[in-house]
């Protein structure tokens, strides 16, 4: 059977942590930290502008030099946001992922974020 990613939505849940564009850096991390995640999508509903991940962090931010005190999440996110939908497969999603050399795909139904998939999660599905 061909796991979708609607079935590892339903088993890891569809939880999306979001902040606006002016958000500091240090405030979406707190965010992360929190919420125990490794990215947060950039959005003001129903738009989504891009996705700030740990790696942005590493090497937009910290290796840039910027203060995340003052460095809003505008400057330093990944855009475009890369999707699926709830219908996809765990292999669509990984050649996705491959072909982009990404680790977190957004999942839209109807135009509607719904979910976050990471590489791990499809990893282990």
């Amino acid at each position: 059977m061909r796991r979708t990613v609607e079935q590892i939505l339903y088993r890891k849940g569809s939880d999306v942590i979001g902040a606006a564009p002016a958000t500091t850096v240090r405030e979406a991390v707190r965010r992360m930290i929190e919420a125990d995640v490794s990215c947060l999508l950039v959005e003001q509903r129903p738009d989504v502008f891009g996705i700030f991940t740990e790696r942005d962090l590493a090497r937009r931010v910290v290796a840039a030099g910027k203060d995340p005190s003052t460095t809003h999440l505008a400057e330093v996110m990944s855009s475009p946001v890369y999707h699926c939908t709830p219908s996809d497969t765990v292999e669509q999603c990984l050649r996705a992922m491959a072909e982009h050399h990404i680790r977190h795909l957004a999942v839209f139904e109807d135009g509607k974020l719904v979910g976050v998939l990471t590489l791990r999660d499809l990893l282990s599905a």
